[in-house]
């Protein structure tokens, strides 16, 4: 989650030059119910540590279009539980647009599928 705000954070200072823009959302990171639960605390073998779990639920993207140094870049991902789905694009120095499809869950580990769009 500080990987997220740390990027939200440089991508809205980022987005102060005249004609580029960016944009960044995020709605998560848990819904549903939250129950608590014990942990052995290893530290003190006969005491536990309350902690707190709910089901992991987000989504965020954001985007970058600079059309003065030619950046453009977007990235989209939802997380429903264990499953994560996501996609990014990436404005390459050539100008062909690499479009990466990717998919995570705990039955199939981590998926992705390449694509390339000439201009």
């Amino acid at each position: 989650m500080r990987v997220v705000l740390v990027v939200m954070i440089y991508l809205h200072c980022a987005s102060s030059d005249e004609g580029s823009y960016s944009y960044h959302k995020f709605r998560g990171p848990v819904s549903g119910q939250i129950h608590q639960i014990l942990v052995p605390d290893h530290n003190q073998n006969r005491y536990h540590t309350v902690d707190y779990v709910a089901k992991p639920d987000y989504l965020y993207s954001y985007g970058v279009e600079d059309p003065e140094t030619g950046n453009s870049q977007r990235h989209k991902e939802m997380r429903d539980g264990d499953a994560v789905i996501g996609e990014y694009k990436v404005l390459q120095a050539d100008g062909v647009m690499r479009i990466v499809k990717y998919t995570a869950d705990g039955q199939n580990g981590f998926r992705a599928t390449i694509q390339y769009e000439k201009p």
